[in-house]
């Protein structure tokens, strides 16, 4: 096919500046495909450096028995280089896969202080790698 000013095909010969140009823009847009595919990979499961820090969000105390109660709400993860909210359902459950490490873990709940309190796991949860460590944060009733 000819350009209709310059008598010169509309597709370049291979190996020309503007071929070349074409190629590196498509790999740079493949390496950028698939650094986001690995983003995407890292977000939603365990690579092999992950854990999985898992537990629940618990009421407890308060008028007898006083036994935990799980709570929906939102868990708080707090570790290297990790601040991450967590939604919890009714069933008062979370999991999410973690860079190893050591996490303090709070959270809060619209039945505990309308979602202003904030609960607290009783410890920092060390997570390694390959592994499932349990957190579950408390919702102190007086």
């Amino acid at each position: 096919m000819r350009n209709g000013r310059s008598g010169q095909a509309c597709n370049p010969a291979p190996g020309s500046r503007r071929s070349r140009d074409v190629r590196t823009a498509l790999i740079r847009l493949t390496a950028a495909a698939a650094c986001l595919a690995g983003v995407a990979t890292a977000c939603s499961g365990p690579g092999p450096a992950d854990g999985t820090l898992t537990g629940h969000l618990y009421g407890v105390g308060g008028p007898a028995p006083g036994l935990p109660r799980p709570w929906p709400g939102t868990v708080t993860l707090t570790g290297p280089g990790i601040h991450r909210d967590v939604p919890v359902g009714p069933g008062g459950t979370y999991s999410v896969p973690v860079p190893a490490g050591r996490y303090t873990v709070t959270g809060h709940s619209p039945l505990y202080g309308s979602g202003t309190y904030v609960c607290q796991a009783a410890e920092i949860a060390t997570v390694t790698s390959g592994h499932t460590t349990t957190a579950d944060v408390l919702c102190q009733m007086n």
